[in-house]
């Protein structure tokens, strides 16, 4: 039976690829709460040596992922900065922003212009069409477009 065999520099080709990948995902390993802080509890013990704090947690940890001495310095770096060690907080906006606008404007302009939608409340009072609504619907107002479609007469009246 005859063995395929590819050329040297296709084999070259081959070996390229599956380095990269190899280190693409070396590169996305992530490491849990637990091995953040044995990376800290290692790198104060090794006194503030990255180099020698990587090497020492392999050799404690022989099995699974290891740092490199840049993981642990990014780790100790994101310590200081924000105080929390897997990742960044995220940046988020606060949930009241919008609140700050009193109800008694909405309501106000919904009084004054009932034809108008929410979408015209939520660009002159400078809030989202979400908040417009949420305002309109705890004070028990509803808004609507109000189409005559008959109208009483004056003798209706009289019927009464």
């Amino acid at each position: 039976m005859e063995r395929h065999t590819c050329s040297p520099e296709t084999a070259t080709i081959k070996w390229m690829y599956l380095l990269s990948c190899t280190l693409k995902l070396r590169v996305m390993v992530k490491f849990g709460i637990n091995e953040y802080c044995e990376m800290l509890l290692i790198y104060g013990e090794c006194v503030r040596k990255a180099k020698s704090a990587a090497r020492l947690y392999r050799e404690r940890f022989p099995e699974g992922p290891h740092p490199t001495q840049q993981a642990i310095l990014k780790v100790v770096k994101r310590l200081r900065e924000t105080g929390c060690l897997t990742s960044r907080p995220r940046v988020r906006r606060p949930r009241n922003v919008g609140r700050k606008v009193q109800p008694e404007i909405v309501l106000a302009y919904a009084l004054a212009h009932p034809q108008s939608s929410t979408k015209m409340f939520s660009e002159k009072c400078g809030i989202s069409k979400s908040r417009v609504w949420t305002i309109l619907n705890e004070s028990g107002t509803h808004p609507y477009r109000s189409t005559p479609v008959q109208g009483l007469l004056p003798r209706d009246a009289e019927r009464r």
